[in-house]
């Protein structure tokens, strides 16, 4: 290599250099924080709500999020979780724990529990979708099928998640 071939690279490289550097205040665009997973057709579980049972299916798009009152974590997240359930239109966040009503009520001291606050007593729901640490979150279709995870704590103001949950639920 020549003198001037090595100016040439010093050349290019200092102008790629540039060029890369000139996008580095532009925001990174949002990562969907979803994983698709192999459709499950939930079972006809039994979850309660403080107000009567809760169906899975024939109530729009849903975010299970399952929680407990003693996960950090989730103790975080669940007043943007309730406020991102209240928000939503034709679609539903369920917040669900298998504690029992004592801790459920517990923990929200004097205020009510919200409508979106399901038990799962049993467990059962979480054993079908294999849920092994806590937070852990799906997005069910209307129809009752979980189609995608959020593994761990969830961000409730991802534009990926609310589009999910807009649409019919169904991503194909």
């Amino acid at each position: 290599p020549t003198v001037a071939s090595g100016s040439r690279l010093r050349g290019r490289l200092a102008l790629a250099l540039l060029l890369s550097a000139a996008g580095c205040d532009a925001p990174a665009p949002e990562r969907d924080p979803s994983v698709a997973i192999t459709p499950l057709t939930l079972p006809d579980v039994s979850l309660q709500a403080a107000d009567g049972a809760v169906a899975l299916r024939g109530e729009g798009p849903t975010l299970l999020h399952f929680w407990a009152t003693w996960c950090a974590p989730c103790r975080r997240e669940l007043p943007r979780l309730l406020r991102l359930a209240e928000e939503l239109e034709g679609a539903r966040v369920l917040a669900v724990t298998d504690e029992p009503w004592s801790a459920v009520v517990a923990h929200f001291g004097d205020a009510p529990v919200p409508a979106c606050i399901a038990r799962d007593p049993g467990g059962q729901l979480a054993r079908t979708l294999g849920v092994a640490a806590l937070p852990d979150n799906y997005l069910v279709d209307d129809g009752g099928v979980a189609r995608r995870r959020v593994p761990g704590s969830i961000d409730a103001a991802s534009r990926a998640i609310r589009a999910w949950l807009s649409s019919s639920g169904d991503p194909r």
